[in-house]
């Protein structure tokens, strides 16, 4: 059998043949002969040109896009008064009930959550939420204070386009008028 000969990378025999440079043979052993490496080409220099300035950062797009926040008993821009009226007053009778009654505050906020995005999902147009007074004497329950909150937060908001009390006597109860789709 033959004796194999390795055949050794190009870029590994450049570094032995850097090695070798700075070493000196040992008397009676004869340095091997290494390809010199191939210069590396430079890019050539172009003309310095002034360079353009850098384009100004984009600008933010205004906030017309924005929704107001939902505040209970206030029209919302947008709506007609004749609408307004009729929901306001009760015309408009829901097509779903949700009593949070006996709820905890985080089941109830995946109640409210769950109610609003199926009812728009299927197109609906009014919704109530029975919060209840709560159980405190003269203070408002935890319910109460918090579903207006859930109302304004990001997922929600899209989807509603007014609220308000449906009597005014009444204000363990939050009737919601939804957005129409449109396809």
């Amino acid at each position: 059998m033959g004796i194999r000969t390795k055949i050794i990378p190009a870029a590994d025999l450049e570094a032995w043949a850097r090695y070798l440079r700075h070493v000196a043979p040992l008397p009676g052993v004869r340095v091997p002969v290494l390809p010199e490496p191939a210069p590396i080409p430079r890019p050539l220099a172009a003309p310095t040109k002034p360079e353009p300035p850098a384009p100004p950062p984009p600008r933010p797009k205004p906030a017309a896009h924005r929704r107001a926040a939902l505040s209970i008993g206030t029209a919302p821009p947008g709506l007609d008064r004749a609408t307004w009226s009729r929901f306001r007053a009760g015309k408009i009778a829901p097509e779903r009930v949700l009593d949070l009654h006996g709820m905890t505050k985080p089941n109830a906020h995946i109640a409210v959550m769950a109610l609003i995005a199926g009812a728009s999902a299927q197109g609906m147009r009014c919704v109530e939420i029975v919060t209840g007074h709560g159980r405190r004497a003269g203070g408002e329950g935890v319910l109460r204070r918090e579903v207006p909150f859930w109302l304004n937060d990001a997922p929600l908001h899209a989807m509603i386009l007014a609220v308000c009390h449906p009597h005014a006597a009444n204000e363990g109860a939050l009737r919601v008028l939804l957005r129409r789709r449109r396809e």
